[in-house]
């Protein structure tokens, strides 16, 4: 199929899992350089509130979860409130290491950076794995088709060339 939103989201998916190299990289680096280990961490958060959810969870939450929940076929709907419950939880986790930066808590921001970035995988394998089949199965062709583009409709809502940007910064930001 051409018009995929079912591929959208796992390239989004693979974009965002590529921050797991940075976040490696700044390990103690508080204890050598604080002033960059604060704008690599502020770059992080940045991208997983505008890109992460700002993005990909606004399409999730906006588009593909009622698809998938108003479909008369699908019976789990425990299952898309458990989903909804991990955006919030990613939502409280930049807020708390946000927080932990603003009160020079390095290692408690680290911490937090790692517990949140390790929940964020998980969620991501049990959607590639789980809902995302599980929609192709659901869906027709044509609703497919219609989900796409309403994805289309959020980037350039949400702007294409920042969409491109944040691809572009997380793939290139090292220390």
């Amino acid at each position: 199929m051409e018009n995929n939103p079912i591929k959208v989201m796992y390239d989004e998916h693979f974009i965002i899992k590529k921050a797991e190299k940075t976040i490696g990289s700044i390990d103690c680096l508080w204890e050598k350089d604080a002033p960059r280990y604060i704008e690599v961490i502020t770059q992080l958060i940045d991208f997983f509130r505008n890109y992460s959810d700002g993005y990909h969870h606004h399409k999730e939450e906006g588009i593909l979860f009622p698809a998938i929940k108003d479909h008369p076929d699908f019976v789990l709907q425990e299952m898309i409130d458990e989903f909804n419950e991990h955006h919030n939880s990613f939502r409280e986790y930049t807020r708390d290491i946000v927080e932990a930066i603003d009160n020079n808590e390095f290692p408690k921001s680290y911490n937090l950076l790692q517990e949140y970035f390790n929940d964020l995988l998980d969620h991501i394998a049990a959607e590639d794995e789980e809902l995302f089949v599980l929609a192709e199965n659901l869906m027709s062709d044509d609703e497919l088709e219609t989900m796409y583009f309403k994805f289309k409709d959020v980037d350039m809502e949400l702007g294409l060339e920042r969409k491109k940007s944040y691809e572009q910064m997380i793939t290139t930001l090292e220390i």
